[in-house]
């Protein structure tokens, strides 16, 4: 097959782990494909796995911009030489440029729901939902078609899968050596988050729990790992909760699995979430999990069984449950060693992309 994704642009986030996932795992299955984004700090990772990129001018929110034009007369041009077998869009913006595609040149266009959409009027006139949408959970799903009437017999169900190759061991020396450039004292108990820096994921509800955690407990390290446009603003809220020696604030990395070897405890304060990419990769490495019952969610973390579901836009409820955590060391096993095994059994990102595979081969 020959596949084109198109996506706003490649910068570390969900949605692009996600591009970058389908694109290498499907050219290893002998599939043509090509990448069309805006580029961005993975692009070059991309190029080297040896998929093509095309450069488009789609950086934009606007689901009437001019971009939206510009971006589906350059690729129209591409498409006339190099003809495509399947469309795949990944983000609003693209969505509306891969339908425009699918009615010229008359290739199926499918399309990936990541989250929850505000249903704005243009959205509901405008669609753009391609012949088969994948919802990334079954809360999604039930978004689309409650709020957008997606018909649910176009919805395809394919939960997130991670990459099952990334358990590394690290070697003590590696770890101590981390520890040291981020002044984590050895017998703290290491609490993280891997997340975009944005109101959306209630990262300031962490901060306001670490508040009551320190109060009561001093041997407690955050760690809040990513880059977003909230990250000034987070941290000068360390200084006004005077948390700010317990805390640290840690750019987003090639391997933040690292960063999870030394947490004893993975939170995600999210107020709305389509299913948590960052919690099943924890849970891949064996840290018990603390999250908001919102979303997707709930499919993953499953409520004292795979980790620990709280309240959101609630302190209090989370604070407790982290300390309730870190006393109870046979809970906090439990739940890391079921979340594991849940996630090597249904959460896999082979799983994940022979099922999309399944989705292309039904539109052909």
């Amino acid at each position: 097959m020959r596949i084109i994704h198109l996506t706003t642009h490649l910068n570390r986030g969900g949605i692009t782990s996600y591009v970058y996932s389908l694109a290498v795992n499907f050219k290893k299955r002998n599939h043509s494909v090509i990448v069309a984004s805006s580029g961005g700090e993975l692009e070059n990772e991309i190029i080297s796995q040896g998929i093509r990129h095309l450069s488009i001018p789609i950086a934009t929110k606007n689901e009437i911009s001019p971009k939206i034009f510009l971006s589906f007369f350059a690729l129209s041009k591409f498409i006339q030489k190099e003809p495509l077998e399947i469309i795949h869009a990944h983000t609003r913006v693209t969505q509306v440029v891969g339908e425009l595609l699918s009615k010229k040149f008359k290739i199926p266009l499918v399309t990936t729901c990541h989250g929850f959409f505000k249903p704005r009027l243009i959205r509901r006139k405008i669609p753009c939902w391609g012949d088969r949408v994948i919802a990334i959970s079954q809360s999604v799903k039930e978004h689309l078609i409650r709020d957008f009437n997606v018909r649910e017999d176009k919805i395809r169900l394919i939960y997130n899968g991670v990459n099952t190759t990334k358990l590394n061991n690290y070697t003590d020396f590696q770890l101590q050596q981390i520890r040291q450039k981020f002044y984590i004292e050895k017998g703290s108990f290491v609490v993280g988050t891997i997340s975009r820096l944005s109101d959306i994921k209630g990262l300031d509800y962490l901060l306001r729990a670490a508040k009551i955690i320190l109060s009561q407990k001093k041997d407690f390290i955050f760690l809040i790992i990513g880059s977003g446009k909230q990250k000034d603003w987070l941290m000068r809220l360390t200084y006004t909760l005077g948390i700010q020696e317990n805390v640290r604030f840690i750019d987003t990395c090639d391997d933040c699995f690292i960063f999870l070897s030394l947490m004893d405890l993975f939170v995600m304060p999210s107020l709305q979430e389509g299913l948590g990419l960052a919690i099943l990769e924890a849970q891949l490495r064996g840290v018990a999990v603390i999250a908001s019952n919102v979303g997707g969610i709930p499919e993953i973390v499953r409520h004292n069984l795979t980790g620990i579901l709280v309240k959101p836009k609630d302190e209090h409820s989370l604070a407790n449950a982290i300390l309730n955590i870190r006393d109870d060391i046979q809970l906090r096993l439990s739940l890391a060693d079921n979340a594991k095994k849940m996630v090597l059994k249904d959460f896999t990102e082979e799983k994940m992309i022979e099922k999309i595979e399944l989705v292309y081969k039904e539109l052909l």
